[in-house]
């Protein structure tokens, strides 16, 4: 009764504010469908190799092994050319290099930025995130000489026994350790990623890692729950141990903490995760208007609409060095779809600037005001001149209205993109 109540609601809003034009379906591209031409996007690199695969991570990754680098490369680096004759040599606005663990694939991950900075015209920053385990001062003059600017590291937690839930096998000097080196790096922004929410852990807890992050140099903390996909070894191992998550109201008090201190300690909120102090360059992993993706299990945003790589590694290299297409699935945009899109990831970055929003949005420019006055009498949002920025209320339930969208239809996706290489038609 409660999943199609949920089923219900979720038709009746993508329907209110896309309209009955949108297919939410994924399926394989037509043979004849190629991209459009772009004038400037972004890039998202996806490097899948771990040396510990930590139960909560949703993304495609496999055990590092050097042997695997080398064909990985060579199909990176025929992706990026597939990429370029297709939709010409444009801006790329900025490049984001995810995983996996790419600083185990150092070398790989600086000819691949060759070979895009020679296909494209790259004019922004090139942010990579990566493990406390995998920093020393080697790595990261390797990251400074590959072009790095801005860097994340998955820190999670400093507490030995939350390190151990999420299943980090070293001690919490390592990750202080890590951060400090890179803080010290030259890098133009350092983000620590943390988590809160996690089984029995106190707001003294996420207080001591925030402060702990700010002392060993941050100026970028991105905080986050943790997030329960039901494919993710974290759901069976809380199934197996029977360990509970704290419920909505332990969380709102995390959020609040969270927002507290980093108020204190000069931390501006930049999202609905993210806080930095200063004027360093905003480090974020998700908020681009368009990107194209390279690697395995790597998602593109056309203005056409989104596409998905397929996710087993051995599909996508023996695609992608034989020069067939390693898109396994391709969701279209109605011509409204655009524009709500843009809108819900400023809503995201918490500050929606309203002359883009008439320009974006167009005739449902109206619609979208309305929603937004209606944030703001309720307490969620507060108009400014020209913009609408949420409030910390607003904020909070933001992430949880993510949590019934955005995390399900991408549990649905990428359900079906691990069970088989190329999928066929997928509803979310």
């Amino acid at each position: 009764m409660r999943h199609g109540l949920a089923r219900l609601l979720t038709r009746s809003a993508r329907r209110y504010f896309v309209g009955a034009g949108q297919r939410w379906v994924f399926a394989p591209p037509a043979p004849d469908w190629s991209p459009p031409r772009i004038e400037r996007t972004a890039l998202y690199l996806h490097v899948p190799f771990c040396r510990n695969v930590c139960p909560y991570c949703p993304y495609t990754k496999v055990p590092y092994a050097a042997a695997l680098v080398a064909p990985y490369t060579r199909g990176a680096l025929a992706e990026i050319d597939r990429w370029a004759d297709a939709i010409g040599p444009a801006e790329i606005s900025s490049i984001y290099i995810g995983g996996g663990t790419p600083t185990l694939a150092l070398d790989s991950v600086a000819g691949i930025l060759a070979r895009v900075r020679a296909r494209f015209r790259v004019t922004g920053d090139v942010c990579i995130e990566t493990n406390p385990a995998d920093v020393d001062e080697a790595v990261v003059g390797r990251l400074r000489d590959a072009g790095i600017t801005l860097v994340s590291l998955g820190v999670q937690s400093f507490r030995p026994e939350h390190l151990a839930f999420i299943g980090r096998r070293y001690e919490q000097s390592v990750a202080a350790r890590a951060l400090a080196l890179l803080a010290q790096g030259g890098f133009a922004s350092v983000n620590a990623d943390l988590m809160f929410a996690l089984p029995n852990q106190q707001i003294s807890d996420i207080t001591a890692d925030l402060a702990h992050a700010e002392q060993c140099g941050a100026n970028q903390i991105t905080t986050y729950p943790l997030f329960t996909f039901p494919y993710t070894t974290v759901g069976e191992y809380l199934r197996l141990s029977d360990v509970r998550m704290p419920g909505l109201r332990v969380r709102h008090a995390h959020y609040r903490a969270i927002n507290a201190w980093c108020a204190q300690h000069g931390y501006e909120r930049v999202s609905v995760w993210g806080f930095k102090r200063g004027g360093v360059p905003r480090y974020s992993s998700v908020t681009r208007d368009g990107y194209i993706g390279i690697g395995p299990g790597a998602g593109s945003h056309l203005p056409d609409g989104f596409l998905l790589n397929t996710f087993d590694l051995d599909a996508w290299i023996c695609a992608a060095n034989a020069g067939r297409t390693t898109i396994a699935l391709r969701m279209p945009f109605a011509d409204a779809m655009a524009g709500w899109w843009w809108l819900y990831w400023r809503v995201y970055d918490t500050r929606i600037p309203l002359d883009e929003l008439d320009k974006v949005l167009g005739k449902d420019a109206p619609k979208a005001r309305r929603w937004l006055r209606a944030m703001a009498h309720i307490g969620f949002a507060v108009q400014h001149a020209g913009y609408v920025e949420l409030t910390e209320a607003g904020a909070f339930w933001m992430h949880l209205v993510q949590n019934h969208f955005a995390l399900r239809y991408v549990n649905t996706l990428w359900t079906h993109a691990r069970r088989e290489p190329w999928p066929q038609a997928v509803a979310i």
